[in-house]
């Protein structure tokens, strides 16, 4: 699961997949609820990952239904319960997402993010920080999407994530591209380039490169349009 987990954060997605359907397997065979359940949550983040949504929103409905039948035989729920919970709680917000339902997603994100704080995860808090300043950015609210960012940051940066570092950096460039700052988004894409050529994320490097060429571009393009200026 740990090597699975590591190439998909890495930008992978076809070898990961495949193991996570190995994982899946084998937890089907051996009648490993917590193996299968964590299987079909992350099989749910790679078809979401390579824009296939509708079967993302069946395998975290499939994860959601494994935690179910787990939490049906215990009487009280452990931290680990809860971290599923939480991860189930992201899932679903990212599907509430994808389909514009803004609030719902809300909702699961930020009862998600009370219990990784809870919990102490600076992992899932990172996640759901993070979730949440793309939230604002897709609501035009751009300043409350970089703060929510630069919090996931943070907490990128304490756990020495550069994958996750490098993700939040692309994403604080593109709002400060939103806001005209073209110099801010150049500076910050130079800084995602670096923490996914330290992480060997080749992939995700690939998507900073050419975003840096695109704001690059467009910063030229402001320069000669008296228009823009």
């Amino acid at each position: 699961m740990e090597s699975a987990g590591l190439l998909f954060a890495r930008g992978e997605l076809g070898e990961p997949a495949k193991q996570f359907r190995a994982l899946l397997q084998i937890g089907l065979t051996s009648h490993d609820a917590e193996l299968t359940e964590a299987a079909c949550h992350n099989l749910a983040a790679v078809y979401r990952q390579s824009r296939q949504w509708g079967a993302a929103e069946i395998w975290q409905q499939q994860s959601v239904k494994w935690r179910m039948r787990q939490a049906s035989t215990s009487l009280q729920q452990t931290a680990d319960e809860l971290g599923r919970l939480a991860c189930d709680l992201t899932g679903c917000g990212c599907d509430a997402f994808l389909k514009r339902d803004f609030e719902l997603a809300e909702s699961l994100w930020r009862r998600a993010l009370a219990i990784e704080e809870w919990r102490g995860s600076r992992e899932g808090q990172a996640t759901d920080s993070g979730n949440l300043g793309l939230l604002a950015a897709a609501q035009g609210e751009l300043d409350d999407g970089i703060r929510w960012l630069k919090q996931s940051r943070r907490l990128h940066r304490l756990m020495l994530d550069a994958c996750g570092e490098g993700t939040d950096l692309l994403n604080l460039a593109e709002l400060r591209r939103l806001q005209g700052k073209f110099p801010r988004a150049i500076r910050l894409l130079r800084e995602a380039i670096s923490c996914f050529e330290r992480a060997d994320a080749l992939p995700l490097r690939d998507l900073a490169e050419q975003r840096f060429h695109e704001v690059q571009r467009m910063r030229e393009i402001e320069k000669l349009d008296p228009q823009l200026n």
